[in-house]
């Protein structure tokens, strides 16, 4: 399994149910796909360096995920066909990017010391 960041703009008048709607749909489909959703970062509506499809501003979320790379056009052609996406971009993560593990009592005590 290959790590992978998908960055997307969501039209900023999209109503936060259809946008969770939207992403449900998203995490289902790299689930579908024996893939695992890592984690998911909501910037919230951000302006825009340069209009796109006549909007200046977006709303921006990154989910980081893994997935096999022969899935990666199922995924792909889901989100190409909503209309409510304005734009998106698919990169392979760095390698480093792994599943957060659970942190012992040890480590937190010693963070906490400090």
């Amino acid at each position: 399994m290959r790590n992978y960041e998908l960055m997307i703009l969501f039209d900023p008048n999209l109503p936060d149910e259809d946008k969770t709607t939207l992403l449900d749909k998203i995490r289902n489909t790299i689930t579908a796909n024996q893939g695992k959703v890592v984690k998911t970062d909501q910037w919230g509506k951000r302006k825009l360096a340069y209009p796109i499809k006549k909007f200046q501003e977006a709303i921006y979320v990154i989910v980081y995920f893994n997935l096999e790379p022969g899935s990666i056009a199922n995924l792909e052609s889901s989100i190409k066909f909503e209309e409510k996406i304005i734009r998106y971009l698919l990169i392979i993560g760095s390698e480093k990017f792994t599943v957060p593990q659970e942190k012992s009592a040890k480590e937190e005590e010693k963070k906490e010391e400090e």
